[in-house]
């Protein structure tokens, strides 16, 4: 007698009250989780969805995504933090727990979170995974290094039977946040959005080329004026300081690290074009749906991160090191930006 089908893990948890996710990456591992989290959003209407993000990035998914009944903020703190993290989960009571990033912190917590169904992506082949499946009811694969992670990301719910035909960002933000940093709705399109840097050396251009390609594009672009923002720590604040001091002109808005996820967002959001690294302020411009064009350095990761959508050019640099990407070509930057201006 042939067995009858198991029942996929979107069938178990259909009625489920309460439904955990767990991201704990950096910015742009978070904001790409998006489709994935829509789709269990269609897929559980009823459930009341949380989700635990670092709390850097908290404030930004309330803002952008209101159909998230419940953010909790990840604060890494040592075992004092993590204690404190899984007693947050433990009283939500979730049916159902889900690590949709394949980290062994992410695991830890679903494991240990008392939901009866509890989901994770298998890790990449370079990632230890021994004692992970022992904390889980299921595991699903879906390579990694084909495409943008936020298709893999969404291929995973997929694959747990949760329905959808693409990946889809449903994402707003209110303009008034662009309005209270400065930028009026007369400004919206007319400007560029500029990130002094990474938060990496090996994933930013040379100091040099970046003033030459700030100068290149003001030349160039004279129309649009420039809104410049930069991390907020001492590197980040060093990089920026040392990029105005060699521009012959003084950028129309400067932000410097004063700007929350929320307001980061907007900005970018409300500009013609971001230019910057591979960084959390190229991955904004995708989920918002602003042109950017960007530089990567080519490692074994580049596939997951590359845009490949049509609005955001990319180029990859052939060598980099601690002093920065070598071998991109400036006036290449700048036909990029232009091109996407003129569409």
């Amino acid at each position: 007698m042939r067995n009858p089908r198991q029942p996929s893990f979107a069938e178990r948890v259909r009625d489920a009250r309460c439904v955990l996710v767990i991201e704990l990456g950096g910015l742009g591992d978070a904001l790409h989780a998006l489709p994935a989290l829509w789709l269990l959003r269609q897929g559980c209407p009823q459930a009341r969805l949380l989700l635990m993000v670092p709390a850097s990035t908290a404030a930004l998914f309330h803002a952008a995504a209101p159909w998230i009944d419940e953010l909790l903020p990840y604060r890494k703190q040592g075992w004092r933090g993590d204690l404190a993290a899984w007693r947050s989960l433990r009283a939500a009571r979730p049916e159902a727990a889900i690590a949709i990033t394949a980290s062994n912190h992410a695991i830890g917590f679903v494991g240990l979170s008392g939901a009866r169904y509890r989901l994770a992506r298998k890790a990449d082949e370079n990632k230890r995974w021994r004692w992970q499946p022992l904390l889980l009811s299921d595991v699903i694969e879906v390579p990694f290094h084909r495409e943008p992670m936020y298709w893999q990301k969404w291929r995973f719910l997929r694959a747990a039977g949760f329905a959808g035909e693409q990946p889809e960002f449903h994402v707003t933000i209110d303009p008034q946040l662009r309005r209270a940093v400065g930028i009026s709705a007369d400004d919206d399109r007319r400007y560029l959005h500029l990130s002094a840097s990474a938060t990496d050396d090996r994933r930013d251009l040379p100091a040099a080329q970046m003033i030459a390609l700030w100068e290149a594009l003001r030349q160039a672009l004279p129309g649009y004026r420039f809104a410049v923002s930069a991390l907020g720590n001492p590197r980040g604040l060093a990089k920026l300081d040392a990029l105005l001091a060699g521009l012959s002109f003084t950028p129309w808005k400067v932000f410097r690290g004063t700007l929350d996820a929320p307001s980061f967002a907007a900005v970018i959001a409300g500009a013609a074009l971001h230019v910057g690294p591979d960084s959390g302020g190229l991955h904004v411009a995708r989920v918002f749906g602003t042109p950017s064009v960007s530089w990567f350095r080519d490692n074994h990761h580049l596939r997951n991160w590359l845009p490949t959508e049509a609005e955001h050019l990319a180029l990859v640099a052939p060598n980099a090191d601690d002093s920065g990407l070598h071998g991109i070509d400036t006036a290449a930057l700048v036909r990029a930006a232009d091109r996407l201006l003129q569409r």
